[in-house]
């Protein structure tokens, strides 16, 4: 008899520890999962008024007094293009810099014949995906 009660109450002593192990494994889970949803919340939060894009392009737009003549100023502006895919949303954004109504200003003098210049446009955020360019341009100079 006494065996018999042995026997019986090892299996209930055993999953019992086993039992409250698990519990208290499941509580540390939901405890993680809990900080790992305030932490997705706040991400949500913080860029609930930024502006997201399917795609980024930088666009080069030349300044309509350009003469491309010997030991003039050549400008142009740059502006970053994002646009998303659906075709509902075309915005032009840009930053620092030297930066006015959203495009940077660019500006060089045509000394030579053939006028060289190159650059890395970059823009990053906590979120979203880094866009990095290399850019080279060559401007020849208008002969009379």
């Amino acid at each position: 008899m006494k065996k018999l009660i042995i026997f019986t109450l090892l299996p209930i002593v055993i999953f019992g520890c086993q039992n409250s192990h698990q519990t208290e494994k499941f509580e540390a889970e939901i405890e993680e999962l809990k900080k790992r949803n305030d932490s997705l919340k706040n991400i949500v939060f913080q860029i609930k008024d930024k502006y997201v894009f399917d795609s980024l392009t930088i666009r080069k737009i030349p300044h309509y007094g350009n003469t491309n003549k010997l030991n003039s100023i050549h400008k142009e502006e740059f502006v970053f293009a994002g646009y998303n895919s659906n075709g509902k949303t075309s915005v032009i954004i840009g930053d620092t810099l030297i930066l006015k109504n959203g495009g940077f200003h660019h500006e060089i003098k045509l000394t030579q014949e053939r006028n060289a210049y190159s650059g890395i446009f970059k823009t990053e955020h906590d979120y979203g995906k880094s866009f990095e360019i290399h850019l080279g341009s060559r401007i020849e100079v208008e002969k009379n």
